[in-house]
């Protein structure tokens, strides 16, 4: 394990789904095994990250979980540890290799059949598979506030490793599930996390207010890594996001300004997006 310095600005990557959909591999609920079929494709992205100047690389494992994977011809091992292993192929000497884990799939009693208990065990599998190979943990794109502290739980009783959890917000200004940002400052800045964010549903632009509040209120470094705007699906199944790479970074401007240091891309965003950022905010690196 590397030691983290969060004191001055840093990039993580940006897609790896959409960027392996432009490449020809089709949204199925087995795409995860792409990890082991074909290593080279996720190696590629992941190297297109590195040399666009992306500090942080992370495993193509945001789906990946005992749950999600029931019926896999491979094991839940097996994908995490060629996960890991094809971002540690693509990395150089300097980057950070960053184990992601998403939601568990499904709804939290009363709203669904998951049991808290179900979910802190799937992410303890996880964890417990990747921790000896990664520099630090991202659980992204949650919505459930009780299910990203059941995932941080894990993460604290497996591993010492800096633990990073963003949450996905809508444009009013709390996730599908109801959490605010104060709520979520207040519950997980205590739970000895190394940064809070927020990733997904929004472009930059629109995540304005959200990542405002986030700094006011949270006095952890923060991570954002917004959607490259809007997806817009073609007549021939391409998609297409209507944020350029330049149209980006200027929105992420006011980010900066306001003492984000942990900046990124999620969906739609690609190489291009990351290089435009490592240019315009760290030309001298």
């Amino acid at each position: 394990m590397k030691k983290i310095d969060l004191s001055r600005l840093r990039f993580f990557d940006g897609a790896m789904g959409t960027r392996l959909f432009e490449m020809g591999y089709p949204f199925g609920p087995r795409f995860e095994e792409i990890n082991i079929a074909h290593p080279e494709a996720v190696q590629a992205v992941h190297r297109s990250y590195v040399e666009a100047g992306a500090d942080f690389i992370t495993t193509n494992t945001f789906a990946i979980n005992p749950l999600k994977m029931a019926g896999s011809r491979y094991t839940v091992r097996e994908l995490v540890s060629a996960a890991v292993m094809n971002a540690k192929e693509a990395a150089q000497e300097h980057n950070y290799i960053v184990l992601d884990i998403g939601p568990c799939g499904k709804m939290l009693e009363p709203y669904g059949d998951l049991t808290i208990e179900e979910a802190y065990g799937s992410f303890k599998e996880i964890i417990a598979i990747a921790k000896d190979d990664v520099d630090a943990i991202l659980f992204e794109t949650f919505m459930d506030l009780d299910e990203i502290k059941a995932g941080i739980q894990a993460a604290k009783e497996t591993c010492d490793l800096p633990i990073f959890a963003t949450m996905t917000f809508e444009s009013k200004g709390r996730t599908l599930m109801g959490v605010d940002v104060e709520t979520m400052v207040a519950e997980l800045e205590g739970m000895g996390v190394s940064a809070l964010g927020v990733n997904c549903s929004l472009g930059p632009i629109e995540l304005l207010s959200v990542v405002k509040e986030l700094t006011e209120r949270s006095k952890l470094p923060i991570l954002v890594q917004p959607n490259a705007g809007l997806p817009h699906v073609h007549a021939d199944g391409s998609l297409h996001y209507d944020i350029t790479a330049q149209a980006f970074a200027d929105a992420v401007e006011p980010f900066i300004q306001r003492g984000v240091c942990l900046i990124g891309g999620c969906c739609g965003t690609d190489a291009e997006t990351i290089k435009e950022l490592k240019q315009r905010f760290q030309p001298e690196r």
